[in-house]
């Protein structure tokens, strides 16, 4: 009944930051949390993600895009995973369109993905824009993403995303930085029981960038210069991210 009431306030709320301030952008994401099958590797699986794509130029009525990740950084005692496929879409819709043109004639595509792969599920995700990067998205471009499940302090909510936003964009805009950050809501087929709200998703370039972001962020939280947050967010993670497939709507 959280999840469900949580859910609500925050499409109603996302509706009135869009009509207010156009930069926010809401999209769907599918998530796959993955290992190999015996004796396959990451090899294998870009193979069969390679005839995906050629499937999805001639199939897909609707920009799909594509990243894989491998962890960098991850504690094997939490997440017991090879790799991640997100698939990302203008609206929940459209990637349920997307899979909905996979199944009508990708089936041995699927086949050869369930012999090279053993995933734990399928998910889909409200994936919210709080900041866009700076550099445009390159087809094939390999970055890094670190991501953190996140909760409401106390006495916050979905009402005071925009102005901390706004507030957070400054203070990275002051700093140098120039990659973005999104929030990933959970939906249909998360979890149904979660201790979190929602995952942040923060794009860096490299490792290096990553680590002075560290190193940063412990001089301003000394020097208290750093904003307030809105929530509470566990130890993070680092990923390698992989973009496999890059169709933008125009």
């Amino acid at each position: 009944m959280r999840i469900k009431i949580l859910l609500i306030s925050i499409c109603i709320s996302f509706l009135s930051f869009t009509s207010a301030d156009d930069h926010i952008e809401i999209g769907g994401m599918a998530a796959l949390q993955c290992q190999y099958a015996d004796g396959k590797d990451m090899d294998d699986v870009m193979k069969v993600l390679d005839e995906w794509s050629e499937y999805g130029d001639e199939n897909f009525s609707e920009p799909f895009s594509a990243w894989v990740m491998t962890p960098v950084y991850m504690s094997n005692a939490d997440f017991d995973l090879d790799f991640v496929f997100l698939g990302f879409a203008e609206t929940l819709a459209s990637v349920g369109k997307a899979e909905d043109e996979f199944r009508d004639g990708g089936q041995k595509i699927g086949e050869k993905w369930e012999r090279v792969t053993d995933c734990s599920g399928m998910s889909l995700n409200l994936n919210v824009e709080g900041r866009a990067p700076k550099n445009e998205w390159v087809e094939g471009s390999t970055g890094y993403t670190m991501i953190q499940s996140c909760s409401f302090k106390e006495g916050k909510s979905v009402s005071d995303l925009e102005s901390n936003d706004k507030v957070w964009n400054k203070y990275l805009d002051d700093s140098g930085f120039e990659g973005g950050y999104w929030r990933w809501w959970p939906e249909t087929g998360s979890p149904t029981e979660s201790d979190y709200d929602y995952l942040v998703a923060v794009s860096f370039s490299s490792i290096e960038e990553y680590g002075a972001s560290r190193d940063n962020r412990l001089v301003a939280m000394m020097n208290d210069t750093r904003p307030e947050e809105v929530h509470n967010c566990n130890t993070p993670r680092l990923y390698e991210s992989t973009n496999v497939r890059l169709r933008l709507a125009e």
